[in-house]
């Protein structure tokens, strides 16, 4: 009789130690998934912004952890963890359906629903953040709205340069993959956009620093980018900065090739900028057509820097020699926003009217007005409220995205 008794102990000490362990059957949450997707049994779950963190234990294995976006949770079974998580089920409600109206190229549509979550998610990490951020950018790419572009720019290129990858694959992707910059989004546009073009860039830099320590450095990897946007911006139009201290190899991309083109827009004379502009075709072989179009639009405002500041002799010529620096960009078709094209037209029908041809003038400032026409830019001095916007409530309580 001893025997068997002496046989049964092991089995409960085995029991008991899987119990104590956290076995899949002492699994207490269950996590309801789109798109398909198997539920998910854990022993614990967490609501944070990055996403709902799972948690899950075998026997004899160390817990493991996995953030799950919240665009693909549909629910959670259990009761204390789902009323914690109640506002959080709220955002994974609007922004699958925002998810799924970005992926189907309606990103218009989605923007009320991610402009709801930004606030809450634009310092955020991993790939919620980066599904808001990357839907509103779409969306004032396709409204053509630049200065609703730069916060969640600031944001892809933050999130970017911490590794989270796009979440939109199957979509043609908006910055350029060698500097993180947005082609769309240029420091060289018209006089009219520039005011609230600069405020945008600035509260964007402003909110990056806020954020604050940031893995390798991305928070302030993305003010960098704005605010050597921001001196651009200020350049192209003529005003007096100091010098910049040279870009080194430690900087982002996007920062490097905006110093190299600052380089040749405030030369002081045709030769430094010869050497700036010999840099930057160095540095860049084989730019693409934006940024080739940004180095033309650079070496125009220079001349024109240049230009203004020769002696009253030879001023008038060095004027007209100038404007015509401004014309090869809009002779050269690299433009693909008419943003550039407008901004050197503008700036050589100023060149001429200075140089005293009027009626040059004149017909430079109708040819720039035509550009924008035939670009359907809209030009709106202050940034567009998203309060009411189209598409808010296009659901009708249903469940269709």
């Amino acid at each position: 009789m001893p025997q068997p008794r002496l046989a049964v102990l092991p089995v409960v000490s085995l029991i008991a130690a899987c119990l104590a362990c956290g076995s899949p059957a002492s699994a207490q949450v269950t996590v309801e998934l789109r798109g398909g997707a198997p539920d998910r049994a854990a022993s614990a779950v967490t609501a944070l912004d990055q996403g709902l963190e799972v948690r899950f234990s075998e026997p004899g294995k160390p817990e493991t952890r996995e953030v799950i976006p919240w665009d693909e949770v549909r629910g959670i079974r259990d009761s204390s963890s789902r009323n914690a998580a109640t506002d959080f089920l709220a955002m994974a409600e609007d922004l699958w359906r925002a998810r799924i109206r970005v992926a189907r190229r309606d990103a218009a549509l989605a923007h009320p629903l991610l402009e709801r979550h930004w606030t809450r998610l634009r310092g955020a990490s991993g790939p919620t953040a980066q599904l808001v951020a990357e839907g509103l950018l779409r969306a004032a790419v396709e409204s053509r709205d630049l200065n609703g572009a730069v916060g969640p720019w600031i944001a892809c290129l933050r999130l970017g340069t911490e590794g989270t990858p796009t979440r939109f694959p199957a979509l043609t992707p908006l910055l350029d993959d060698s500097t993180g910059l947005l082609p769309g989004l240029s420091p060289f546009v018209p006089s009219d956009m520039r005011a609230a073009l600069a405020r945008a860039l600035d509260e964007a830099a402003a909110h990056a620093r806020s954020i604050g320590t940031t893995p390798q450095g991305s928070a302030a990897t993305a003010a960098s980018a704005a605010t050597q946007m921001s001196r651009l911006l200020a350049i192209s139009g003529g005003a007096p900065l100091p010098a910049r201290a040279p870009a080194s190899a430690s900087d982002a991309p996007a920062v490097r090739v905006l110093a190299a083109i600052e380089s040749i827009a405030s030369a002081d004379d045709p030769r430094a900028r010869e050497r700036a502009v010999a840099d930057f075709d160095r540095l860049y072989p084989e730019a693409p057509a934006f940024l080739s179009a940004w180095r033309l639009a650079a070496i125009g405002a220079g001349s024109a820097r240049a230009a203004r500041a020769t002696a009253q002799d030879g001023r008038a010529a060095a004027l007209v020699a100038a404007a015509l620096d401004n014309l090869a960009v809009p002779a050269s078709g690299l433009d693909k926003t008419g943003l550039v094209d407008a901004y050197a037209i503008e700036l050589a029908e100023q060149l001429t009217r200075e140089a005293g041809d009027t009626a040059a003038a004149n017909a430079l400032a109708a040819l720039r007005d035509e550009r924008l026409r035939d670009a359907a830019i809209k030009i709106d001095p202050t940034p567009a409220s998203t309060n009411g916007a189209p598409g808010e409530g296009a659901d009708g309580g249903g469940k269709k995205p």
